[in-house]
């Protein structure tokens, strides 16, 4: 059992990636940080901040900042969160001012929190800086971490956020799963961009597979669940035809 009272989740979603941690942060409180919500932890979430798709490695930039903004750091650390554009980055990751405050006042509060970093950052093309960030904080807090794929760690500086990428489109979240490698969920929202109904037979990239309305589920981006798990980001942009049954 982790006896954190608060778990901070960045970067993923534990009832796809580590299901076996749900049970053991069922005392914590928890903030979750993620592109969609995780429908098993939501009851006990306090404070969920939805990002877009593609930019984790502005989001973390943003928590590492706020994090580490109380605290005595090289200058050549303390000038790279000086030129960085908090604007821009809050704009296109969609982590606001306020709900940054929040994460900060909340880890404050805490007596024992921990980080969980996800496999969203630890998939992304740029985790070499991404992980570069979570080594500050690991370095200059006393915070317990845990990251849900291992890395490398680097000597290198911090490099520039890269523009962040625009996910247009239909998009889906392909995930490692035992079971319905022949469907695909989405919610209502998402059935009205991609212009499908529920049980339609679509072919999504290779693959021939049934599309499932799951009105539990919201946003527009749908669930995809795949026998292996290559390692590579999980965010798709892909196109969707439907088919008639052969």
């Amino acid at each position: 059992m982790i006896t954190n009272d608060l778990v901070v989740i960045i970067g993923g979603n534990l009832s796809f990636d580590a299901p076996w941690l749900l049970s053991k942060i069922k005392n914590s409180k928890i903030v979750l940080i993620s592109v969609f919500e995780d429908l098993n932890l939501m009851d006990k979430v306090s404070l969920f901040s939805r990002y877009e798709a593609g930019s984790e490695e502005g989001v973390i930039a943003l928590i590492a900042k706020e994090i580490l903004k109380e605290k005595k750091l090289s200058s050549d650390i303390e000038d790279y969160f000086d030129d960085l554009d908090d604007g821009y980055l809050s704009a296109e990751t969609n982590i606001g001012e306020e709900e940054l405050e929040e994460l900060h006042v909340a880890i404050n509060k805490a007596k024992n929190p921990l980080l969980i970093f996800g496999k969203d950052l630890l998939s992304h093309k740029r985790v070499s800086n991404i992980t570069k960030f979570i080594e500050l904080i690991e370095g200059y807090t006393d915070l317990d971490t845990m990251s849900l794929i291992d890395f490398q760690k680097s000597s290198t500086k911090l490099e520039e956020i890269e523009e962040i990428d625009s996910f247009d489109g239909t998009i889906v979240f392909e995930y490692k799963s035992e079971k319905n490698h022949d469907l695909l969920f989405g919610s209502a929202q998402f059935a009205i961009a991609a212009k499908l109904q529920d049980k339609d037979n679509i072919v999504l990239g290779n693959s021939r597979r049934k599309f499932v309305l799951d009105k539990k589920l919201k946003g527009t981006i749908a669930l995809m669940p795949s026998l292996n798990e290559s390692g590579e980001y999980r965010f798709k942009a892909v196109k969707i035809t439907k088919r008639e049954v052969e």
